[in-house]
């Protein structure tokens, strides 16, 4: 009997790694046909000519700042100039306990000014409001810490424009990245409330003076393995996800949303870890119950380039901090999970997250113990055990490649050493590296939902990347 269950279990850990990198191919393959639809659209379509003249949709830029000195100038200054006619910028102070006031203040000639500020969302007090008179139109709020989301609520109540582009301090914005996303507003100005864009690991590039110079693959593996995880997750899934009107995730560092509909949920979730999926969500939940035709998208070629981790240490505490995010979302939101009223959303992604992206540590955290145990006592074919790890393990690099394939339509890496890595990387990858993600995401079940702060990245500053990737 006792052996009976050890096959069930390790034959059924092995098929379901096999069926959930089957679902991630399938996806890979749609999101193809996806991109070269939107490769179509760019090629002959004259959205960006419209987007040129002053009737375009106007901005507002929201960047939430909590210790971030090291970067903020830079990364402000590059946004300054991105190519949009019609933008604000509005950064919100966190609280921060360096010197990130000061030096806004200071390289933008910052002035304390007495303006109203609209109340939609309730936030941490306000403690002042800065404007400048350097020529970019910046608007700077001192706030006291509440946290990620209630500073870009707070930059949401003081946005003079109909979009938000919410963002974060430490990413340098491709110039034409609004252009690009907002092409998809344009599009079906009625029906689009979100716009998600492509981000990339700026780690290792070239940067000067905030503007991206050149992109390469970072030597170090801790980032260098990022750079292929994010490859696949938003070139390799985002597109179909797209495609289907079922995106349950517009990304925190890169979302584009329709004010008046982050208005009617309320805003972003104070003290979520997940603020990002979760506002995504509660925004999808809110036009499927009231029956309001909408679509949240996903452009690929509307990118931004970010800091991470670059050490075991932070990129632990960062996965920590995001599974848990993960697991308040699948609590809050059981009710749509394969819920037909949900549509696609319902049946078919978010069925996906709770079965690919919540049970997954846990199923292959089992099947480490279970799998050499039951072969050990004679419960699973040797051969039958090598060939199905194979294919789970060979369907696996087969979605990476895949990814890889469909990045390199976008040109960001062009030299045969970049190439290499990336394709090392996937070789590699489960070798190691998976096992300690799936460790950490353990560590965020067993040690509960609530997390206090931000979770600082110990950023260098995107001007110091370069230097030591």
């Amino acid at each position: 009997m006792i052996l009976e269950i050890l096959r069930w279990i390790g034959y059924g850990t092995i098929v379901y790694f096999i069926l959930m990198q089957t679902y991630m191919v399938f996806l890979a393959l749609a999101s193809g046909m996806a991109l070269r639809r939107n490769h179509h659209i760019r090629r002959f379509g004259r959205v960006g000519e419209m987007l040129s003249s002053k009737s375009s949709p106007p901005v507002s830029i929201i960047i939430p700042a909590y210790n971030e000195e090291a970067g903020i100038v830079d990364a402000i200054r590059s946004m300054s100039i991105v190519k949009y006619p019609r933008f604000e910028l509005v950064v919100t102070n966190d609280g921060s306990t360096d010197g990130t006031l000061e030096a806004l203040i200071a390289a933008f000639e910052l002035e304390k000014v007495k303006i109203p500020v609209r109340r939609g969302i309730e936030t941490a007090h306000v403690r002042a409001i800065y404007r400048g008179r350097s020529g970019v139109d910046l608007t700077l709020i001192d706030k006291e810490n509440g946290g990620r989301a209630d500073a870009l609520n707070a930059g949401i109540n003081a946005a003079r424009y109909p979009y938000v582009f919410c963002t974060d301090a430490d990413v340098i914005l491709a110039p034409d990245c609004l252009v690009q996303a907002m092409q998809r507003v344009v599009e079906d100005r009625e029906r689009t409330v979100g716009v998600g864009g492509n981000i990339r690991p700026l780690n290792g590039s070239r940067v000067q003076l905030g503007h991206l110079i050149e992109a390469t693959v970072p030597k170090k593996i801790i980032p260098r393995f990022q750079v292929l995880e994010y490859v696949r997750t938003f070139l390799a899934s985002r597109p179909a996800w797209s495609w289907m009107n079922a995106l349950p995730l517009v990304s925190g560092a890169f979302g584009i949303w329709r004010r008046d509909a982050v208005l009617a949920v309320g805003g972003f979730s104070s003290g979520h870890m997940g603020e990002d999926l979760d506002l995504t969500m509660r925004i999808h939940r809110h036009y499927l119950q009231t029956k309001i035709p909408y679509r949240i998208v996903y452009e690929p070629s509307a990118v931004i380039w970010t800091e991470v981790p670059e050490t075991v240490r932070v990129l632990r505490r960062q996965r920590i901090r995001w599974h848990r995010g993960l697991m308040r979302a699948i609590g809050d939101f059981k009710g749509m999970t394969f819920n037909p009223r949900y549509r696609q959303l319902g049946m078919v992604t978010w069925a996906a997250f709770y079965l690919f992206e919540y049970l997954a540590p846990i199923i292959e955290f089992v099947g480490w113990f279970v799998i050499p145990v039951a072969w050990y006592l004679g419960a699973l074919n040797g051969l039958s055990l090598v060939w199905m790890l194979l294919i789970a393990l060979g369907m696996g690099v087969l979605n990476s490649v895949m990814a890889l394939l469909l990045d390199e339509s976008y040109g960001y890496f062009n030299s045969p050493e970049d190439t290499s890595r990336l394709v090392v990387m996937a070789l590699i990858e489960n070798f190691g590296i998976r096992q300690m993600t799936v460790l950490w995401r353990i560590r965020a079940m067993a040690g509960g939902r609530s997390v206090k702060g931000w979770g600082n990245m110990e950023r260098r500053g995107v001007a110091n990347l370069a230097k030591q990737a």
